[in-house]
């Protein structure tokens, strides 16, 4: 028997910026060369994640909660696996939370990303998700992100999406947005843009 094919929700955030960064990396033997920014980030997010043991949970308008770093998810259902940076549980109810070391305020993919741990958390633990918080480290800004129906379908949506150009190994079209490609590290395989 086959395993499923699983992606992660870091997947559905790129899939939103561009199709193409998910179709290189899994459908190619071109592999990401790791930037500049993409170093610094990282070492951004795991000195924030230092930082959010010392704190209370006063920024997520929380008074208790168990907090759960680092958390492994996989659910074959959704054809979903990730690790989330942090889940916060207050009884039956959990709140996923990740970290952003940007200047920019959540955008649709961020709010993909988000609302995927939250499939996960539901299916795997069986606790139920209202919303999440994105946490940026560079402007010390928590938001809120609701995961209403509309959210949770184009979520669901887009994992399909996802799943399938990589089981049909179909190259998809790249972003509109070609202000984007000038600082990829993909854009020499891509061939028609720019």
């Amino acid at each position: 028997m086959t395993e499923p094919l699983l992606i992660t929700p870091t997947e559905l955030r790129q899939h939103h910026y561009c199709p193409r960064v998910v179709f290189f990396e899994r459908c190619t033997p071109v592999r990401r060369r790791e930037t500049v920014l993409m170093t610094h980030g990282r070492e951004k997010h795991q000195t924030e994640l230092v930082r959010e043991r010392r704190r209370t949970l006063s920024r997520y308008d929380l008074a208790e909660g168990e907090r759960r770093y680092d958390l492994r998810l996989t659910s074959p259902a959704l054809g979903l696996t990730g690790e989330l940076d942090l889940l916060i549980v207050d009884g039956r109810r959990a709140f996923p939370v990740e970290f952003k070391h940007t200047s920019r305020p959540p955008g649709p993919g961020h709010r993909l990303q988000l609302c995927a741990y939250a499939l996960l958390v539901e299916a795997e633990l069986h606790l139920t998700c209202p919303h999440g918080y994105w946490h940026s480290s560079r402007t010390r800004q928590t938001h809120t992100i609701p995961f209403d129906t509309r959210l949770r379908n184009r979520t669901r949506a887009t994992i399909e999406t996802v799943r399938r150009f990589i089981l049909d190994e179909r190259c998809p079209p790249p972003t509109t947005q070609t202000v984007k490609c000038l600082e990829c590290e993909l854009r020499n395989f891509c061939g028609d843009t720019l």
